[in-house]
């Protein structure tokens, strides 16, 4: 990083933090600096960030090391009710060094106030100007990852894995994507991409009580109730002392991932009980309509015997008057016979005019007869219908 031109020391105060941090080491600097301005947090941003940026110079620190510095300052900031930094602040740094460094100083502090207060809109806006010069930096990536996630950009998911994918990316810019995660409802995979991001912070050694929190989140959403406890009671033990606000959200959380496992076993309860039901509702009518069916097939049974009876015997009836008139015809044919030669032989007039008589009084008994037998068929075949 590019040094500034270092601020003239004109108090005790100043010459002690110069000197702890010339004796201190690279992973004690970004501490030493935040417990050096804490106290100025309480104030206007102008009480603190100016000389912050000057020290940030002046010493030479990183970026990894101004990335720490600056969140945990914002953080500090935003729980004092700070307000954030504005254009005449940022003018004002400006114009004593505007250097790249001096820059992403106010880059990293405005970012992270507005990220603690879950302004989607306004960091989305302001990441714009932010990627034109600094998009190769890891943590404004995240910033902007972070925004479009609560936004429900369309470019949230790209912006997400080119974070997560930064060379330069470390366990503050890794907490911004996981807390942008949480905001994602609209994203299927949302919480997948939870427990992948944990799991590689995790891999790194930059696992820490939010990190468990945000697990216990993504397995509740899972339905993984078991797997969210265990997260939650890891969170609620890595938490130290005295953080009363964040100790109640863990045990809010816990509250949450046990009424959702007692809402789904009540709903499988439920589930199964309707199940049974029906399954029993459903056995019942199916055995009603097999009793109703063989009621009916029965009956339908029954009906075609009946009727195959009743057309054998009408076949029965059939054949037997056919034997009937068959008789009939062969009587006629024989009396007729018998008639014609009677008159053949008949010698006078007056026994011709007899057996004339006899061949027609035979003809009518004929006709008689079978005119009774047609009619009783008929009688008979329709009292069976």
């Amino acid at each position: 990083m590019g040094n500034g031109v270092p601020p003239q020391r004109q108090s005790p105060e100043s010459d002690r933090l110069a000197e702890r941090m010339e004796a201190a080491s690279d992973a004690e600097k970004a501490s030493i600096l935040v417990d050096h301005y804490a106290a100025a947090t309480a104030g206007p941003p102008s009480a603190w960030t100016d000389e912050f940026v000057a020290r940030v110079e002046e010493f030479g620190l990183s970026v990894l090391q101004i990335r720490r510095a600056a969140t945990d300052l914002a953080w500090l900031a935003r729980k004092n009710g700070q307000g954030y930094l504005d254009e005449t602040d940022r003018a004002r740094i400006l114009a004593a060094t505007n250097t790249r460094t001096a820059r992403l100083c106010l880059v990293y502090i405005h970012g992270q106030r507005l990220r603690f207060d879950f302004k989607f809109a306004q960091l989305h806006r302001l990441c714009i100007g932010w990627l034109a010069e600094f998009d190769d930096d890891a943590l404004v990536l995240s910033f902007a990852a972070f925004s479009a996630l609560g936004t429900r950009a369309s470019n949230a998911p790209g912006l997400f894995r080119r974070a997560v994918d930064a060379p330069d990316a470390d366990d503050k810019s890794n907490q911004v994507l996981l807390t942008g995660i949480n905001f994602a409802d609209h994203l299927p995979e949302q919480p997948q991409m939870m427990l992948d991001l944990s799991d590689e912070m995790m891999a790194r050694g930059q696992e820490n009580a939010i990190v468990y929190y945000r697990r216990a989140s993504a397995y509740r959403k899972l339905g993984r109730f078991a797997d969210g406890l265990h997260e939650i009671d890891r969170a609620i033990d890595a938490l130290g002392p005295g953080d009363v606000l964040v100790h109640e959200q863990f045990t809010q959380e816990r509250r949450s991932i046990i009424l959702a496992q007692d809402l789904q076993n009540q709903m499988e309860r439920n589930t199964q009980a309707i199940a049974d039901s029906i399954a029993a509702q459903v056995d019942e009518r199916i055995a009603a309509a097999s009793a109703e069916l063989e009621q009916r097939l029965d009956e339908a049974s029954l009906r075609l015997a009946q009727r195959v009876d009743a057309a054998q015997e009408m076949v029965s009836s059939g054949l037997l008057k056919m034997v009937e008139i068959l008789g009939l015809f062969v009587a006629l044919v024989g009396f007729i016979a018998g008639s014609g030669a009677v008159v053949i032989k008949s010698q006078g007039l007056q026994e011709r005019a007899l057996s004339m008589l006899l061949v027609v009084g035979g003809a009518l008994v004929f006709f008689t007869l079978l005119r009774l037998v047609t009619t009783v068929g008929r009688r008979r075949v329709r009292a069976e219908r």
